[in-house]
């Protein structure tokens, strides 16, 4: 039952975090970006939870999707949002010169969430959980093949 409940959870806080990420961005937010890749980074370690795979501490999202197996039919769509492990952390501090890096535009937000949306969507499908639950449980855990 304990990877039911992580792989669900994981999904769970992703919804939360890609919809938190969409109202920062129309509130112009800095961090709506940094809050979008928190969400692909959660997407992929449901993914690599299932696989048996520790995804490590990191934030580096290329790393952990390159440890999904290439068999595993989501891999393409969680490739998709590697970009935003640049994010994690360029967004949140000042430089050491104290610049403070202009957020990415609107057209690339907006691109790479709906690769987040498409990677979460059918992540959830396929291990059957319900996001709006409370505690939510995955009904299937298997990997993804």
């Amino acid at each position: 039952m304990k990877t039911e409940k992580v792989v669900a959870s994981f999904l769970k806080v992703a919804s939360e975090d890609l919809e938190g990420a969409r109202i920062l961005a129309k509130a112009q937010n800095r961090n709506a970006i940094y809050l979008c890749s928190q969400a692909a980074e959660k997407v992929i370690r449901a993914v690599l939870t299932s696989e048996g795979e520790h995804a490590g501490i990191g934030h580096q999202l290329d790393r952990m999707i390159d440890k999904v197996p290439d068999e595993n039919p989501v891999k393409p769509l969680l490739r998709s949002t590697q970009d935003l492990g640049s994010f994690a952390t360029s967004y949140r501090y000042p430089t050491v010169a104290g610049r403070i890096k202009d957020p990415p535009r609107k057209a690339e937000f907006e691109r790479l969430a709906n690769a987040v949306e498409l990677a979460l969507q059918e992540v959830v499908k396929r291990f059957e959980v319900d996001v709006n639950e409370e505690t939510p449980t995955a009904g299937n855990v298997n990997p993804i093949r």
